[in-house]
């Protein structure tokens, strides 16, 4: 493409080079859309730097405007009395020719034009293909279109009165000026300086203008097999010599004398393009106004068809991949293309990596898991004749093996454990040095657990020595792990695989604890001093912690909210000590981290109730060693606190990196939509079809579903649960009688929802498949459920659920979501008082270690259980500690 366009930039005017290389980097700028809500902030306003981070120390009173963000479209203006800056829409832009098509519509000179606009309107408007606005009048369900000016036809007496006052009210001439501009003669025809339309009827008009684009494509394109909406584009940029933005008459008229175009049809030049088309009457024509003029030569009936044998196209891609599809509707003329994912028209997303080309053709790049699912194609004008293409998008298994090397003595047993995830599901085999187990069985001597989650061998030997290997295979290749087994007199000690331990936080202070044994490990005290500051951990002696939320960051930091005292603590997993102390927005709670973007999110409560609206603030190079701060991400509706529920995905075990997040508003029925790299709020989703005030938000990282969980505004009764598109943010499904809160395992296999009833409570469960939520089974129990957790399964590849109870019940129940068996754990405790449980936390919290780790830590009222997930034991009872609340685990390094 830009080999082409720098060929013919030596073989036209200056003009038109200007407006070439505008064109190349309009296409090299349409691998990144801009986000065309006038909120959005992707394209900045030279004069509205971005907000300052909420600790800048930055002294902005000599001019309030130098920290004040406003967006794309808007600029900072200060109040008369010079100190405020307000944002108001921009008062003009460059005079570019970069043409973009608006969901309204309309042509706009450039995105400027275009973000200007939607300020004015006080609505978003998104940028689309040129071609859906020359074909406006066949697609009214462009989001938020807005009617276009009906166009003026010369010979209507009624146009001509409306012409008069559209210039009467619109220009700012005298009444001389717009007299000589035009005149009405006998029989109310519009007369131009002459230019009588009757000289040139409507269908000789028509077909000037097609010579008009057969002229200008072989003058200009040569051989370029460029678009006819793109060709139009040059011939603005080059009959547009002043560069104003207008063509005005005598332009057109030198245009018309140095081509020689008098002669492209009976009566009709180039001038005459102001009386046919000029809609609103100033006299001259706009981009939009020009482009316009040629639509009609695009919107001939086209029959469609699409062979029967391609109605379903079923496209395979692994993670990272581009995709193409291409759209097999065909007619005569080509008609325009819409592409939909789940009904929702893929151009007004304004998404990066889908794109959608001239030629029709969708191009997703570096897809991802949540890009899984249907996509159609259909003609602008016939909606019937529909192609779906099946997007299947699988991952490289990934294989974990535990542990790395054992010593055993001869005849003992050995045991080696495996933890496979991809999409599909792989298949699972252990190997011996390159070869597979069944071909050197001997007897019992080796046994493979559930689906190859566990090898067990036998009465081993010195020929048992070896690499063993846990194979997994899917269409999306082959991966393997191992694990060596030496077998000698005098084992050698080895250190296992990972070694964990967990921070417990009680109301005087933090504890870690190593687990097998329940030995304390390190103690940090409420009355510490925290190092280089003169401040206490929690308080002086008597004054008891209070705690947030605690998460693991990295397995380098721990990082616990203590709302009461607007901080976060981060506290170093090697040192054992407090490294950083981060002051807060008031009663700081909830803490998110993501992974790949290394940061946690924050949200304050700004009271000791979780009620009312809240404020949210970012942690940037969170795993960093480094003096660290809070930001705020961009506001909404200039204002900070507006938010009621912060909701980002979970890591889980496919290793998917979540561009997006959503954040929720008291009784709104609906959401933000979160940029989690940019700290944007991106576009809206409506959910008051379904009557939804999202109250819980869940992410599988398959498939791109989101599960909502859904209550009235005021009453808060509960409408039910709805299933979203990650992408689209399109409703897939509703189902009104599920209630209760939704939670994904971290396999993203299964979806439990939690519904309590009057006497019992009730575990859905369902299978999260390609197509949907698939009901498996129920369980109802007596047990009153106050948190549950996911431990690794040792049949399946998958996982099991564990469930403690608020109540005096000293049980925790285990549910194995394959078969549906269920188990009680009893002899654990009686659960904090919930009176003692603040700030929204289960007041019997259970907590598992991770893939590999044997234990769980649920704490009760004044002692801590250790359970033993392999043997669904009590494996320990830690005492001595006063309310503990809070559990999180960590990794030690292997050596």
């Amino acid at each position: 493409m830009v080999k082409l366009d720098y060929q013919l930039v030596s073989k036209i005017s200056p003009h038109i080079k200007r407006h070439r290389y505008l064109t190349v980097r309009r296409h090299e700028v349409s691998t990144t859309p801009e986000v065309s809500d006038p909120t959005s902030v992707e394209n900045v306003s030279p004069v509205s730097p971005a907000p300052p981070d909420s600790n800048d120390s930055t002294n902005y009173d000599s001019n309030p405007c130098e920290g004040k963000y406003c967006g794309a479209g808007r600029e900072c203006q200060i109040s008369e009395d010079g100190t405020l800056a307000i944002c108001v829409c921009a008062k003009r832009c460059a005079r570019r020719h970069r043409p973009v098509c608006a969901s309204d519509g309309k042509v706009y000179a450039n995105h400027c034009e275009l973000h200007r606009a939607a300020c004015h309107l006080d609505a978003p408007l998104t940028a689309s293909r040129l071609m859906r606005c020359l074909h406006r009048d066949d697609h009214q369900e462009t989001p938020k279109a807005l009617p276009l000016h009906n166009a003026v036809t010369a010979s209507s007496a009624t146009a001509a009165s409306a012409a008069v006052s559209s210039i009467s009210s619109s220009s700012g001439g005298g009444e001389e000026e717009r007299d000589s501009r035009v005149k009405y003669d006998s029989k109310e025809n519009l007369v131009e300086d002459g230019y009588d339309v009757d000289d040139c009827s409507a269908q000789e008009y028509e077909i000037m203008k097609d010579n008009l684009l057969l002229y200008n494509h072989a003058r200009l394109m040569a051989q370029d097999n460029h678009s006819k909406e793109y060709l139009v584009s040059i011939m603005f940029s080059h009959y547009d010599q002043n560069s104003n933005g207008d063509l005005e008459r005598d332009e057109l008229e030198r245009v018309a004398e140095r081509e020689d175009l008098e002669q492209l049809s009976r009566g009709c030049s180039l001038a005459h393009m102001i009386s046919y088309d000029d809609a609103d009457r100033d006299g001259r024509l706009n981009i939009n106004e020009f482009y316009m003029a040629f639509s009609k030569l695009y919107t001939g009936v086209s029959v469609v068809s699409l062979d029967k044998n391609l109605e379903i196209n079923h496209i395979p891609a692994r993670v990272g991949d581009n995709v193409e599809i291409k759209c097999d509707v065909t007619g005569t003329p080509l008609p325009p293309l819409v592409w939909r994912r789940y009904n929702a028209d893929l151009e007004s997303l304004s998404e990066p990596e889908i794109r959608i080309f001239n030629d029709g053709s969708l191009y997703l790049t570096r897809v991802q898991l949540v890009h899984a699912g249907n996509y159609s194609c259909h003609a602008l004008s016939n909606k019937d004749v529909v192609q779906t293409h099946v997007l299947t998008v699988h991952t490289i298994p990934e294989v974990r093996v535990t542990p790395r090397l054992q010593s055993k003595r001869p005849g003992e047993e050995a045991s080696m454990r495996c933890h496979v995830v991809g999409e599909p599901l792989p298949r699972v085999e252990w190997l011996k040095n390159d070869e597979p187990l069944q071909q050197r069985s001997e007897g019992r001597k080796y046994e493979v657990v559930g689906n190859g989650t566990r090898l067990v061998i036998r009465g081993i030997g010195y020929a048992d020595t070896g690499a063993y290997m846990c194979q997994a295979n899917s269409v999306g290749g082959v991966t393997r792990d191992i694990s060596s087994l030496v077998v000698q007199e005098q084992p050698t000690p080895t250190a296992p695989s990972e070694e964990r331990r967990f921070f417990a936080f009680h109301e005087w202070g933090i504890s870690v604890y190593e687990p097998s044994a329940c030995r304390l490990y390190h103690q940090i005290k409420s009355t510490d001093i925290i190092p280089g500051t003169q401040e206490y951990v929690c308080a002086e002696k008597g004054v008891p912690c209070s705690w947030g939320r605690a998460i693991n960051v990295a397995n380098r930091y721990v990082y616990v909210s203590q709302p009461e005292k607007d901080r976060i603590l981060i506290i170093s997993k090697i040192q054992m000590v407090v490294v950083d102390v981060v002051t807060t927005d008031k009663y700081p709670v909830e803490l998110q981290y993501v992974p790949d973007l290394d940061q946690v999110w924050v949200l304050n409560w700004r009271s000791e109730t979780d009620m009312g609206v809240k404020t949210i603030q970012v942690i940037r190079d969170a795993a960093q060693k480094k003096k660290h701060r809070t930001v705020h991400p961009e506001p909404i509706d200039g204002q900070f606190d507006l938010v009621r529920g912060l909701y980002i995905p979970d890591p889980q075990d496919i290793g998917h990196a979540f561009k997006y997040g959503y954040v929720t508003h008291t009784n709104q029925r609906g959401m933000y939509k979160l940029d989690l790299a940019n700290m944007r709020y991106t576009r809206s989703a409506d959910l008051a079809p379904y009557n939804c005030v999202p109250v819980h938000i869940q992410f599988p990282a398959l498939y791109g579903f989101v599960v909502l969980q859904c209550e009235e505004p005021i009453t808060g009764r509960p409408t039910g649960q709805l299933l979203l598109d990650y992408v689209t943010d399109t409703v897939l499904g509703h189902k009104p009688e599920l209630l209760g809160r939704p939670t994904v395992s971290p396999d993203s296999r299964h979806l439990v929802t939690i519904d309590r009833r009057d006497n019992s409570v009730v575990l859905i469960v369902e299978e999260i498949l390609p197509t949907g939520l698939n009901f498996a089974f129920d369980v109802k129990t007596t047990l009153n459920i106050s948190d549950i957790t996911f431990y690794p399964s040792q049949t399946t590849h998958g996982y099991d659920l564990y469930a403690s109870s608020m109540d005096n019940k000293e049980d925790i129940l285990f549910l194995n979501l394959a078969s549906g068996k269920v188990e009680m754990i009893t002899g654990v405790g009686k659960a904090m008082p919930v009176m003692y449980a603040k700030w929204g936390k289960p007041n019997r919290p259970i907590v598992q270690s991770g893939v590999f780790g044997r234990y769980m830590v649920s704490p009760s009222n004044e002692a801590l259980f250790v359970l033993n997930g392999e043997t669904r034991t009590v494996n320990c009872e830690i005492g001595g500690l006063v309310h503990p609340s809070i559990v999180v685990w960590f990794t030690l390094p292997t050596h």
